[in-house]
């Protein structure tokens, strides 16, 4: 399809002579233009507001109103004064006529009679001088209208949006949202750019100047800083910036990519750029967002580590004992303190674990304490058995210390034992091999009775001793400050050799450490659950290299208030019952029948769900103890099915399982269940739940 072709311009030609009139009409057709013509002033007048001709061929001598005033009235009128006007006149022109032309407004003067090529020249030359016009203000238009978009756009924006001219070195434009981010107005910062280099940071300042001496040779800068607002907000600055080349630069580059290989030229020295342009954004929040997750991170790094160290330490003690059992004739009294230490070891392993499990407040970073009364005895023997093994490892010697009388203390008996412990695992993992640790206990009373909101009077105060590498004066100033800077001599504070964080520096750590399976709870948590208590923990050294002690100080409860237990479970004289368990573990199966049989309750076995129900119509349980997580068939469906036979009408069925979130019992009461327990299930809770049986069937 041929595009389509571009209309011939359109001429008015005014002459009152017919004979003239005649021949311009036939050279403007000759010409390709368009033509109208006209007699008299009036009607050329006329004719222009209706037509708008690109251009009137306008003779000075009309038989109404002259050339001259018809020129006049056309470029007063504001619609059609962009008409372009050649005027003529017949005769010689005088130089007083072509001033009088051009005043009047004409665009051109041209004297009769001329040649044809002459009047068409003069015509074309016009028209092309105010195409020139029209486009140069189509384009100046067009920059306004960006212009407005531009600005527009830019104070719309929170972020600081600016222009620099890099050859003056002068800023062109800066956005009004820049005195909001810097607090000095836009007008201020144009005067003086270098102003606001004032609110940098010191420490930012040297660096932020080079990267703008680079920017201004290749228009390119990327940085971050600080800078000081005047009400002392301390913010943080992306400042990006990237080059605006002229025409004739991006020409040269485009067209570099269309010509073949030219020899090989010296290095030419990169042509400075137009025009930079850049933004300033206030990063504080997002920084501040990015450390924080950053933070969680490693924060939950530390808790996992911390948890597989707390976990671990339980567990030597529990195969020592295990052990101590496996042997072919262990002595009686050696079975007695293997039981002992099974039953401390597994009650804090069991903690630990729910604790784990208790994932929301972990998030929360909230700890919860256990208010009961607690004898210290019991935490100091357990954090004791846990670092036996490292303690021996080290071969170190332990000696530990405690009044005759008891020391009841108002607290968490597992959070106790967390305290107690990683004091002694730091004391035994910085003290060469072969030292000396010494815990010892005393139990003070303050006359006053009330110092430091102690209705008792007393306090119980643990000592935890070693001759290790000892502590710096400013290490023990900062050593529970995990925030803390580092210490001048080159020690980290908050996360020493002896915060139990995990960042043990090869360089201060004793040539003899023993290679620990985690970091600890830390020093910081220590003091933190300390706190909690009501007490407070401090630390002491006469100097590195001679030794440290440790002393936390806990209120004691009132001695009427205190009814020490006797560490032995109460009998419970419920009647026997028939009792299915049904487990895939085999181990777990075995051991809780044992432990019922023991009790005197008929137990009958089953490893799965369809064993469990094939069974039940036979053996008609009074109480299933049913596990959840069973392969095949898992233990709601065990338990749906149960419920559906005639011969389990009434019977108790308990959801033992290692599932113990909220969810897991509202679908175990949901699935027909009447209890649930979780594993590993406390023989008390048990014999409770079997005796509220009785009590209910009775």
């Amino acid at each position: 399809m041929r595009p389509q072709a571009k209309p011939a311009p359109l001429i008015l030609n005014v002459e009152d002579r017919e004979g003239p009139r005649y021949v311009k009409s036939r050279i403007l057709h000759r010409g390709e233009f368009s033509v109208i013509e006209a007699a008299t002033g009036q009607s050329a007048l006329a004719l222009v507001r209706q037509h708008a001709p690109a251009l009137v061929l306008l003779s000075s001598r009309l038989p109404d109103i002259s050339g001259l005033e018809v020129c006049r009235l056309i470029k007063a009128d504001p619609q059609i004064a962009r008409t372009v006007v050649l005027l003529t006149s017949p005769g010689v022109a005088q130089a007083r006529q072509r001033v009088e032309a051009l005043n009047c407004g004409a665009d051109g003067y041209l004297v009769e009679p001329a040649e044809p090529e002459e009047v068409l020249s003069s015509i074309q030359a016009l028209l092309r001088l105010r195409g020139a016009e029209e486009a140069y203000h189509r384009t100046t238009q067009a920059l306004h209208d960006n212009e407005d978009l531009f600005r527009q756009l830019a104070e719309s924006l929170a972020d600081v949006v600016w222009i620099l001219d890099p050859a003056a070195r002068r800023l062109l434009f800066v956005s009004p949202s820049f005195e909001a981010l810097w607090g000095h107005s836009a007008e201020n910062v144009m005067e003086d750019p270098r102003g606001c280099l004032d609110r940098l940071v010191p420490a930012d300042r040297p660096r932020v100047e080079a990267a703008l001496a680079s920017m201004l040779s290749d228009g390119r800068m990327d940085i971050e800083f600080q800078m000081t607002r005047p009400d002392g907000q301390l913010r943080e600055i992306r400042a990006r910036a990237f080059p605006v080349n002229g025409a004739s630069q991006a020409a040269a580059r485009a067209g570099a990519g269309n010509t073949p290989p030219a020899p090989p030229a010296p290095p030419a020295t990169p042509a400075r750029p137009l025009r930079i342009a850049g933004i300033c954004q206030d990063v504080t929040l997002q920084n501040r967002a990015g450390r924080t997750l950053r933070d969680e991170e490693q924060r939950k790094d530390q808790f996992l580590a911390m948890l597989a160290h707390e976990l671990r330490n339980p567990l030597a003690p529990l195969r020592s004992a295990a052990d101590m059992l496996q042997q072919l004739s262990p002595s009686r009294e050696d079975m007695f303190r293997a039981r002992d230490i099974l039953a401390r070891q597994l009650h804090h392993l069991t903690r630990l674990v729910d604790e784990l499990l208790d994932i929301s407040r972990f998030n929360q970073g909230r700890i919860t304490l256990r208010q009961d009364l607690v004898e210290l005895r019991a935490a100091l023997n357990t954090a004791v058995e846990a670092v036996r093994p490292e303690i021996d490892a080290y071969r170190h010697t332990l000696r530990l210390s405690l009044p005759e009388q008891p020391l009841p203390v108002r607290g968490d008996l597992v959070r106790l034992t967390q305290i107690f412990s990683n004091l002694l695992h730091n004391a035994a993992a910085y003290t060469p091999t072969g030292g000396q640790i010494v815990v010892d206990a005393t139990l003070d009373h303050d006359p006053a009775g009330q110092s430091a909101g102690n209705s008792a009077g007393g306090y119980v105060t643990v000592r935890v001793r070693d001759n290790g590498t000892g502590l710096s004066e400013a290490l023990q100033r900062l050593l529970f400050d995990p925030l803390a800077p580092h210490d001048p001599a080159g020690e980290p504070a908050g996360q020493d050799r002896r915060a139990g964080n995990g960042n043990l520096d090869s360089r201060t750590a004793p040539r003899n450490t023993f290679p620990h399976d985690g970091p600890g709870i830390g020093l910081t948590l220590v003091q933190k659950l300390v706190m909690l208590h009501g007490g407070t923990i401090r630390a002491d050294s006469p100097g590195p290299g001679q030794g440290s002690t440790f002393t936390v100080t806990l209120p004691v409860e009132p001695w009427h208030k205190w009814h020490p237990g006797t560490g032995k479970s109460a009998v419970h004289s419920g009647v026997p019952r028939r009792i299915m368990v049904v487990d895939d573990n085999a181990d777990a199966l075995e051991a809780m029948t044992m432990t019922l049989q023991t009790l005197g309750h008929t137990v009958v076995t089953a490893l799965d769900g369809p064993t469990a129900v094939a069974r039940a119509t036979t053996a008609r349980p009074e109480v299933v103890l049913l596990d959840l997580g069973m392969p095949a068939m898992d233990g709601f469906e065990t338990a749906r099915r149960l419920r559906a036979l005639p011969e389990m009408r009434g019977a108790t069925l308990v959801a033992l399982t290692g599932f113990g979130q909220p969810e897991d019992r509202r679908r175990a009461m949901e699935a027909g269940f009447d209890q649930h327990l979780v594993k590993p299930a406390d023989l008390d809770a048990l014999t409770r739940l079997l005796d509220t049986l009785g009590e209910n069937h009775g």
